[in-house]
């Protein structure tokens, strides 16, 4: 992390990509073998009799005639008129582009596998990337380009045929020399779908106090990708929630975070200059310190992780379980989609399997429209897999909304805020604390409990239970 960029929420992007199978044919202009290629050299440089030729080379008249055999059939050697050997205008061709070695040209043919994606048809390499669109944005892509794919694939591989190249997908071996010509395609054929991820990473530039996503090469920087995600985050990032978050901050008593809120939404240069200075390790709180981006960033997870670990060994001789709670926000539908997600959930899976308090001693609470929304619940099972039968929902309460809980009770709490608006923000902000006072965990454990055990305004249970897939 540099000092002015700092990383607040991944997501991973995918974007619908395909397999195809390219039969070509090329020019290619390879060297000749050592002793072909110094026959010809040294007739570039002069006509020679046989015998001369025969001579330098240490061979039989019978070798030489062999050796030269091939250049006569090609019409790139002939005999003069004085009985001296010599190239032929064809045979001095094979110097055009070089003054040291001849190369000659030739047709071969390939049938070889190439990747493109269906969004800019930008290549993609020779193998698909592995993973499923299961904890990602999906993008859309236009389905006039899907039913002409082969074409537009085909296209692509025209123009980056020097990048292909480069990478060693074209041809034989290692590239050498200049990229060779396409003589003619045969066939190009869709032979399997997949998807391409592209992890993205929201950061707050503490230079000019944006939000902004971290520039990438390749894909990620093409206009049409930029776009397609802007319209894709647009629909899954939420609106304006900074009433929410300051109605929650108010009821935890959270001074902190409510110094942060104005004007309809986050001081992005408080926010910066507090979150640098709690990075470097300049934070001012003991029992409660400030938490900036989401849980699952590296560096975050890193110490909650530890802290839970040590929280359960220190348990270990004690009779009473151990209780954890993992909560997400319902403000946007980007919340754990990205790979360190189902990692971090592995993790807290095995930790808890190893202690004596069991699986059962964790709860991840995901959001749900209502408990008859069967899609909305198997998606929640796809996309959080790793809790295995620990995943429970809830029905989504507006107060609970934009706050990300994870609290190990009577131990240790984590609250994030996750502010959202698309017009300030391409993707959710997260910031929070992470606290072992007693009365910030009574404060969030009770709001907490509190609003799982309500029941809807159709008198239905908040509380769903455990997920499990239809």
């Amino acid at each position: 992390m540099s000092i002015g960029n700092i990383p607040l929420f991944e997501l991973d992007v995918s974007v619908p990509s395909q397999l195809y199978m390219i039969e070509y044919s090329l020019v290619e202009r390879g060297s000749l073998p050592f002793v072909p290629d110094f026959l010809l050299k040294l007739l570039q440089v002069a006509d020679f009799l046989p015998q001369e030729v025969a001579h330098f080379f240490g061979f039989s008249r019978k070798e030489l005639d062999h050796a030269l055999s091939g250049f006569f059939r090609s019409g790139e050697v002939e005999y003069r008129k004085d009985g001296k050997l010599g190239l032929t205008a064809k045979g001095h061709a094979l110097f055009s582009d070089t003054d040291t070695s001849p190369m000659r040209e030739s047709i071969a043919n390939y049938r070889k596998p190439f990747c493109f994606d269906l969004l800019t048809f930008s290549y993609l390499g020779n193998k698909p990337r592995p993973g499923r669109d299961s904890r990602t944005l999906k993008l859309k892509v236009d389905q006039e380009k899907v039913a002409d794919s082969q074409k537009l694939a085909k296209d692509s591989f025209q123009r980056n045929i020097h990048e292909i190249y480069k990478k060693g997908h074209l041809v034989k071996g290692a590239p050498q020399g200049g990229t060779p010509e396409i003589y003619k395609f045969s066939d190009c054929s869709k032979r399997k779908d997949f998807v391409d991820k592209i992890p993205e990473v929201l950061s707050l530039n503490a230079a000019t106090y944006q939000f902004e996503f971290e520039d990438r090469d390749g894909l990620a920087e093409s206009d049409t990708y930029i776009r397609a995600r802007t319209e894709a985050l647009s629909s899954a990032c939420g609106s304006n929630n900074i009433n929410q978050i300051s109605k929650v901050a108010d009821l935890l008593e959270d001074e902190f975070t409510l110094r942060l809120l104005q004007n309809e939404g986050v001081n992005a240069e408080r926010l910066a200059s507090l979150a640098l200075d709690e990075l470097q390790g300049h934070g001012t709180e003991s029992e409660r310190r400030r938490l900036y981006g989401s849980f699952q960033l590296t560096r975050n997870w890193h110490d909650l992780f530890e802290k839970l670990k040590s929280a359960l060994k220190s348990d270990s001789d004690k009779a009473e379980k151990a209780e954890l709670i993992w909560l997400a926000p319902s403000s946007h539908e980007l919340w754990g989609k990205c790979e360190r997600h189902g990692q971090a959930l592995s993790e807290i899976y095995e930790l808890f399997s190893k202690h004596k308090s069991g699986t059962d001693g964790f709860k991840v609470y995901v959001p749900l429209p209502d408990d008859r929304d069967r899609r909305a619940k198997n998606t929640a099972q796809r996309e959080n897999e790793e809790a295995g039968g620990r995943l429970f929902g809830f029905v989504e309460s507006e107060l609970l909304s934009p706050v990300e809980i994870l609290l190990l009770k009577d131990k240790f709490v984590a609250v994030l805020y996750h502010f959202t608006d698309p017009e300030r923000s391409p993707a959710p902000v997260p910031f929070g604390f992470l606290s072992t006072n007693g009365a910030d965990l009574a404060r969030v454990y009770s709001l907490m409990t509190g609003v799982l055990k309500e029941y809807t305004g159709a008198g239905a249970p908040r509380d769903l239970g455990p997920i499990r897939r239809s």
